[in-house]
């Protein structure tokens, strides 16, 4: 149950923190270029990528996740002692494989605000994280 649990609240994670720094970068760059937001403006965009990118990224790193997690369990059993490194490493994996798969197959970054190295490491800190929070889930109490 806790391994359920772990990984829906892994996708989860995964999905506010992508979506959070989506339109975080995005608002940099807009802001850069001169435009203002307020803050009740910039929360307001955040929940709007978060509901936006619900329904195709959610899944598409939901299951890059799954991969990633059943490999890092194999490999943890022989890394124990850095089980929660390896699930960390793995979730920050799986981001990049996918967007990095994504790009590949259809010709154009999928996530506009990955197209710039900050961006793209701002994604993989939000698989990393979920990898956190489902090894952190899972660990018996």
């Amino acid at each position: 149950m806790r391994m359920v649990l772990g990984y829906i609240l892994a996708v989860v994670v995964v999905l506010i923190v992508g979506a959070g720094a989506h339109a975080f970068f995005n608002q940099g760059d807009l802001a850069a270029l001169g435009g203002e937001f307020s803050i009740g403006q910039r929360v307001e965009w955040i929940l709007h990528d978060i509901a936006g990118m619900a329904r195709l990224y959610g899944p598409i790193m939901g299951g890059a996740l799954l991969v990633a997690f059943l490999v890092a369990g194999l490999v943890s059993r022989f890394m124990s002692g850095l089980r929660s490194i390896v699930f960390v490493v793995a979730g920050g994996v799986a981001v990049a494989v996918a967007l990095t798969a994504m790009t590949q197959v259809f010709g154009i970054t999928a996530i506009a605000s990955a197209r710039e190295m900050d961006g793209f490491i701002g994604q993989i800190i939000a698989g990393a994280l979920a990898g956190l929070t489902y090894v952190m889930v899972k660990r018996p109490a």
